[in-house]
């Protein structure tokens, strides 16, 4: 008779601990997600790095609302990382880029950068140091440099000037079988 009584509290004890975790497991994992998703860094953007020559082009990126953060650069060089919201218009952010030399793996740029979004939610900028690792450049952190961004927006479709085969030099569908001139 006894013993139902221990297996009980046993077992109580194990319900409880099971709801806590889960619990606890389920806010872990929500936290972050519902803490970005109305963060308004949120979305797709140019980056144009301020530097003094021309050499920089605008890069595409997107801030997920799940803290993910992706860079592409003109010349296909991919940036992958995480952001945080560190308040409600600015964020932490820390990505990598991967270089390679004659198709061998080169080195990686380490960023880190502090972003703040501007009031009407349309660009921001940031400061970022630059690390890198390899032989690309000596060790250690380079910067501060700044950046600026440009929300993408969504556009209505245009008026269309001519159609894509017009703009290639192709024939129009329809438009008939070109006629072959029989060689001399």
């Amino acid at each position: 008779m006894k013993r139902f009584p221990l297996a009980l509290a046993a077992v109580c004890v194990l319900a409880a601990l099971a709801v806590g975790l889960t619990r606890r497991d389920s806010a872990a994992q929500d936290a972050s997600p519902t803490a970005l998703a109305g963060h308004p860094l949120v979305g797709a953007w140019f980056l144009d790095v301020d530097t003094d020559d021309d050499l920089d082009t605008p890069a595409l990126v997107t801030f997920t609302s799940d803290g993910i953060y992706t860079q592409a650069d003109h010349d296909g060089t991919a940036g992958i990382g995480s952001w945080e919201a560190t308040g409600s218009t600015t964020a932490g952010l820390t990505f990598f880029q991967q270089f390679h030399t004659e198709g061998n793996f080169a080195g990686r740029t380490t960023i880190r950068a502090e972003i703040e979004v501007a009031a009407d939610g349309q660009n921001f900028s940031a400061a970022y140091t630059l690390e890198y690792s390899g032989d690309i450049a000596p060790e250690g952190e380079v910067g501060p440099v700044s950046a600026s961004g440009e929300r993408i927006m969504v556009e209505p479709m245009g008026t269309p000037v001519m159609s894509l085969a017009e703009m290639l030099g192709e024939p129009e569908a329809g438009a008939g079988t070109p006629e072959v001139t029989p060689a001399p």
